[in-house]
Parts: C-alpha cells; structure tokens; sequence
C-alpha cells in the first residue's frame, strides 16, 4: 500500500516530470507499444494517401490571392485530388484516440500499482477510445464558439477571448483523455470536467503545459525539422513534394513513438496531483485500500459543478493572457523588423 500511496501528494512540476519520467522508463516497452500499434498503421494510411495523390511541388506565385495561394498548398500536400487522404486522417485521428485511451489506461494502472501489459491496455479500454473521438469533434466546436466570442463580442470578448482559446487548447484539452478513460465520462461532461479541474490552478498548469510543450519542441519538432533539412541537403533538390512528405512522415514517426508516451504519462499524472489538490483523492485511496485500481478514481470522481461559466476572476486572468500573448507577438516582430534593417544594412 505504501508504495504507491507516496506517490499521491503533492507534486512541484520538477518532481511531476521526474516521477513521470521515472514511470515512463520503467514501462517504456509497453508505453512506446501502445502508441506504435496505433501510430504505425495511422502513419502507412497517411504515407499510401500521400504517395497515391501524385502531389504537385509547391511554386509560389507573388500574384496570387491568399485564398488561392491556401488552395494551391492544400493541392501541393495532396488533399485537393485525393480523397484517400481525408480517408487516412479520419482512420488517423480514430487509431490515435485508441491510443491515447489504452496508454492512458495503462500509467493509471501502473501508477496506482498494477501492472498490465500492452494487449491488456486495449482490451480495457472498452468505447473510450469512440468517445474521445467524438470529444475531439466536439472540441472543434468549442473553438469555434471561442473563436465567435471573440471576434463579435464587443470589450469583454476582444480582450479575453484570445486568452480562453489559449487556455483551452493549451490545458483543458489534454485533460480530456483521463477523465474519458478513468471516470468514465461522455464526451460532453469529460470537457465540462476537465474545465471544472483546470480552472483551480489556472498559472500553475499553463506554466507546466507550457514547460512541457517546450520539451516536445525540443524532442520532436527541432529534430524533425533538422533530419528534414539533412535528408533534402543530402538527397538533392531534385526531390518532389510527396517524397519529402514521405520521408518527414517516417522522421515523425520515429521522434513521436518516443515523446508521446511521455507526455501523456505526464498529463495523466498531472491529472492525479490535481484531484490530490483539490478533492482528497489520497485520502479516497486510504479509505479504500481494499480495490486500489482505476475504479477507484472514478467511484471517488466528484459529481460536475453546477457553474461551468467563468467568473469575472477568471476572466481577468483570460484578458491578462491575451495581453501577454499580444506583447510577446509584438515584441518578437519588432525582432524580426530590426534584425531585418540590421541584415540590409550590410
């Protein structure tokens, strides 16, 4: 019991991601499995899509219109003439889901002190994986929503809305998949839900979201933009637009199957250490040491609060990360303009 009891307190982001990375090493087969069984056929869809569209390279036309120079990217990556490919990003998106719930299911389990292997994972997740699915397309509509109450909503919508789309995206929608997985929610109360924990330790959680998006930066984007430059350099301009989609494709694959276990490991346990917060889900464990599993975190998992609209509060916050965001996109152009007159000026 003590085991894995010590593990639920609570936790600075330095020890979040040590025990995260600590979890993640010692189940780094089954973790990295769980994503490879999902990623691996959804990246062949995405690679036979893209190889069967016969893509056009990209040629800029500085007489084009933006709506036209949009359409002429979207007929470069294949999606224009090829339906396969709209095919592959729906098969895509459902194939991450499932993995995304079973890797989910699995660091819940481990962390709480049960070990189940990577078949198991699956075979638990039972329609979690669907309704993620319908999660994401109901997220879809969120953003839409934000994006309409900012743009038309006088004031209080131009100087906040910015700053919901932000948190929205940046924390709320990764904490969808364990309350999914682990309460059992639908697709509509898992988004409810996730805003219902979010909203109590709005700074502390863009500051570790952020922390670990930078790492994902790090990890996955700059080698993948890097080994994209290095094979382009090595191969010759002679190479078309659909063999660098294929080759960035297979260089994706290769960087996501590592960083994204990872972070979900980390999203999961972020999930614990806010219950452990702000409900007493330690406690919860202390009372029912008899069936310490996954159930318990959802016959422990609190009903939804009543006011789901943010208060002025926090919407003071919002408007504060929209001016954030607003001075940082300033100051990083203003950069761009002087290094610009800098480099003309030699």
């Amino acid at each position: 019991m003590t085991a894995f009891t010590d593990n639920l307190q609570p936790l600075s982001m330095s020890q979040l991601l040590d025990r995260a990375i600590r979890l993640y090493r010692s189940n780094f087969l089954i973790f990295v499995g769980i994503v490879a069984l999902a990623q691996i056929p959804a990246t062949a869809v995405n690679m036979l899509g893209l190889w069967l569209a016969s893509a056009p390279d990209l040629a800029f036309n500085p007489s084009a219109s933006l709506t036209d120079f949009w359409l002429e990217i979207a007929q470069s990556s294949g999606f224009g003439n090829n339906p396969l490919l709209w095919l592959g990003q729906l098969v895509s998106l459902l194939l991450v889901q499932l993995a995304t719930a079973a890797l989910t299911k699995a660091v819940a389990e481990n962390y709480l002190g049960h070990k189940i292997g990577l078949f198991e994972a699956y075979q638990r997740i039972g329609r979690h994986g669907l309704t993620l699915l319908v999660a994401a397309f109901l997220s879809i509509l969120v953003i839409l929503g934000l994006l309409v109450w900012w743009v038309i909503v006088p004031c209080v919508g131009w100087i906040s809305g910015l700053g919901m789309l932000f948190f929205f995206s940046l924390v709320i929608l990764p904490l969808v998949a364990p309350v999914i997985v682990l309460e059992h929610r639908s697709a509509s109360q898992a988004i409810q839900r996730a805003w219902d924990l979010a909203r109590r330790r709005i700074w502390w959680l863009i500051g570790f979201m952020l922390l670990l998006g930078l790492f994902g930066q790090l990890v996955v984007t700059g080698p993948g933009v890097l080994s994209i430059f290095i094979l382009q350099g090595a191969l010759g301009s002679g190479v078309n637009t659909t063999t660098t989609s294929l080759i960035q494709q297979v260089v994706l694959l290769l960087l996501n199957l590592i960083y994204l276990p990872l972070q979900l490991t980390c999203v999961t346990l972020l999930y614990f250490d806010i219950r452990v917060r702000t409900e007493g889900f330690d406690l919860a464990v202390l009372a029912l040491s008899d069936r310490v599993d996954s159930e318990t975190v959802r016959v422990t998992a609190p009903p939804l609060e009543k006011n789901t609209l943010p208060r002025w509060e926090e919407i003071g916050y919002f408007s504060l990360i929209t001016v954030a965001i607003a001075v940082l996109y300033i100051a990083l152009l203003l950069i761009f303009v002087v290094a610009a007159l800098g480099f003309s000026g030699f």
